[in-house]
């Protein structure tokens, strides 16, 4: 993480971020670091690391904690993993999809939880099939039908 932070319990998400200063428009909150903060997974290796899982619950927490990077499903591994969703009229960050850094998109004011709308990510195709395969059904994903 890239600014003065605090990990809460909240009432509806469970653990969030939430900021210590007011932070500008702009700002880099957290950046992507492959193999540091962040691991990639193609399709094969998804369901490669899903079938080591112990369990049906496990498995849906790998998938409901990932997020789509073009053809890759990544999984934060910081205390990044602790944004929540938000409509996009409430998200106050957004991840850039080439960089996979996030960025504030509105000043933020000091207490305030950060959210970010996660149907904005580039989720691979294969997402959709895994998250019906392991029932998952966040609100955030709009899922198609797989045949």
């Amino acid at each position: 993480m890239n600014i003065n932070y605090e990990i809460r319990t909240t009432v509806d998400f469970g653990k969030g971020i939430f900021a210590l200063e007011n932070i500008p428009t702009g700002t880099c909150i957290w950046s992507y670091k492959l193999n540091t903060n962040v691991v990639e997974y193609n399709e094969q290796q998804s369901e490669d690391y899903l079938r080591t899982l112990p369990n049906l619950s496990a498995q849906q927490r790998f998938l409901n904690y990932s997020f789509g990077k073009g053809e890759k499903l990544c999984l934060i591994n910081d205390d990044g993993q602790y944004m929540n969703h938000a409509e996009a009229c409430d998200a106050n960050c957004k991840t850039d999809l080439v960089t996979g850094h996030c960025f504030s998109t509105r000043d933020i004011k000091a207490c305030e939880q950060l959210f970010e709308d996660y149907a904005t990510f580039s989720h691979p195709l294969f997402l959709y099939k895994l998250l019906q395969q392991y029932e998952c059904k966040p609100e955030y994903y709009d899922l198609p039908q797989v045949v």
